[in-house]
């Protein structure tokens, strides 16, 4: 289908979709860490603005990053006491004295124009494509005690010339279908989750829907939950869902996730996280020593944030021990991430910068492995627009200016970021962990090269967004003395429609 027939589609999708329905009423958010569209903006802590109970504006649609989080509770309410929306027909809509249900979905679409992403590796170096995705979702709830959620997905990649990426295209698929029952009653907030589900950690640097992928990425299993005003506390055992184009997708069943993330919210304006995350893949897997077979990998973390007048800041630090094909692993990361927004500038500019190490594997003939696993990362938000860079062997420094031309409306942003190999026979690794370069002499230099991002953000309204970014990136010695060099750039036109 081309892209004028498929955006023909899309239009008539929405119209279709008006129909009667709602959504059941979720509780009270009380964490800072709410993502609402990591790609389009990271709101973190930073920006939560505090408003004076008499100035509260009136409850309206909010769509968040994990859809099953929105509520629509205060539909309940008389006319006048809140915004009306177009959709609110089918939102909140009561089917008899104890059920709920909602409708809602997304359309999205975006054009990518890349030159030399593979460092002109490839014999055709420059592409341009257009991505297409429809999610739809129906949420059912039974007062506060149980609820069924199901997401249903379409992902089209139109006229891609370079071979098609693994996060781009997945026809007609069942995305989410989980149900919810709190085990202790509806009136204490522990609750079982079960089924196919999104995952969010933190700020997403380890454990992410990633939502910059035209497939966003989920997970097979079980979780239990609470969140309350001072803690919150997620265990899990999942299996992360492997991507079959054209047919069902199904968990990978020699992929094991397990792991426990709490979350500390009782200093005021401050949070701190810990984790801990395992990881148990068998099969024939190859280590950065080029050993194959099992790994069983642990990941022990924390995260503190806060903000204090016109500071945010944030630190993260993380070991990982194991073993791997025989070999032991040995591992570490850590971040620090700052900045200071102007309040009473026009614009309301910020200006931050942020420093990420993570290690890499020293000697590839000492029998441990000392490369970070990022797990299932946003990079994209961190490491550059362009994902030629993961959380592996790396030092990364950025700078970033942003900007509000126009208050809550648009937003323009600048960040320039520098990356530099830790252990230089180690490879470098891309978004995605797959390694792109490496010299196993060591002797090609550690720095890898540098990258420039600028985006405009406009929404235009509750439902609508677009996005305009280009970036460019300038290589230095490790990729220039380790085969072919091109500079890559990346154009992208975003769109997104959510309901």
């Amino acid at each position: 289908m081309k892209c004028t027939e498929r955006l023909i589609v899309m239009l008539g999708a929405i119209g279709l979709v008006v129909s009667p329905g709602s959504l059941f009423a979720q509780e009270e958010q009380t964490t800072t860490e709410k993502v609402v569209t990591q790609q389009e903006e990271v709101i973190s802590e930073k920006e939560v603005v505090t408003i004076a109970e008499t100035e509260k504006p009136l409850p309206g649609p909010k769509y968040f990053d994990l859809r099953y989080d929105e509520d629509f509770s205060y539909l309940d309410g008389e006319p006048g006491t809140y915004k009306e929306d177009f959709f609110d027909p089918i939102k909140n809509i009561h089917i008899g004295d104890d059920w709920r249900l909602t409708i809602g979905g997304e359309f999205r679409y975006r054009m990518e124009a890349e030159t030399n992403k593979s460092f002109d590796a490839r014999r055709r170096s420059q592409d341009t494509f257009h991505l297409f995705r429809y999610l739809l979702h129906a949420d059912l709830k039974y007062r506060n005690l149980f609820r069924v959620f199901v997401q249903g997905a379409a992902m089209f990649d139109e006229d891609r010339d370079l071979p098609l990426r693994g996060i781009d295209e997945n026809r007609w698929d069942l995305h989410q279908l989980f149900f919810d029952v709190r085990v202790l009653g509806e009136e204490l907030p522990l609750t079982l989750r079960v089924g196919r589900q999104e995952l969010s950690l933190g700020k997403q640097r380890l454990v992410s829907p990633f939502d910059w992928g035209n497939i966003r990425r989920r997970f097979d299993g079980v979780k239990l939950f609470v969140k309350g005003k001072t803690w919150d506390v997620d265990l899990w055992y999942l299996k992360p869902v492997i991507v079959q184009r054209k047919q069902r997708d199904r968990y990978d069943e020699d992929y094991d996730f397990y792991g426990l993330y709490v979350t500390y919210k009782g200093i005021p304006r401050h949070g701190i996280d810990g984790f801990f995350f395992a990881q148990d893949k068998t099969g024939s897997r190859r280590n950065p020593n080029g050993r194959v077979g099992d790994e069983s990998r642990f990941t022990l973390g924390a995260r503190f944030w806060g903000k204090t007048a016109g500071f945010d800041y944030e630190a993260m630090l993380a070991g990982q021990w194991g073993r791997w094909s025989g070999h032991t692993i040995q591992a570490w990361m850590w971040m620090l991430n700052g900045g200071y927004t102007f309040a009473e500038v026009p614009w309301t500019p910020r200006i931050g910068a942020g420093f990420d190490w993570a290690s890499g594997d020293e000697d590839p003939r000492d029998g441990k492995v000392g490369t970070f696993d990022q797990l299932f990362p946003l990079g994209h938000a961190y490491f550059g627009f362009m994902d030629l860079i993961g959380r592996q062997n790396i030092t990364a420094v950025n700078v970033n200016l942003s900007a509000w031309p126009v208050k809550k409306k648009v937003k323009a942003a600048i960040a320039y970021h520098s990356f530099w190999q830790n252990a230089e026979k180690d490879a470098v690794y891309n978004a995605g962990g797959a390694p792109v370069r490496r010299d196993v002499t060591g002797r090609a230099g550690p720095e890898i090269g540098h990258e420039v991002d600028l985006t405009l953000l406009w929404k235009v309204d509750a439902h609508s967004t677009v996005l305009v970014g280009y970036s460019h990136f300038w290589d230095s010695d490790l990729i220039i003395n380790t085969g072919k060099s091109e500079d890559p750039d990346l154009f992208y036109l975003q769109y997104r429609f959510k309901f």
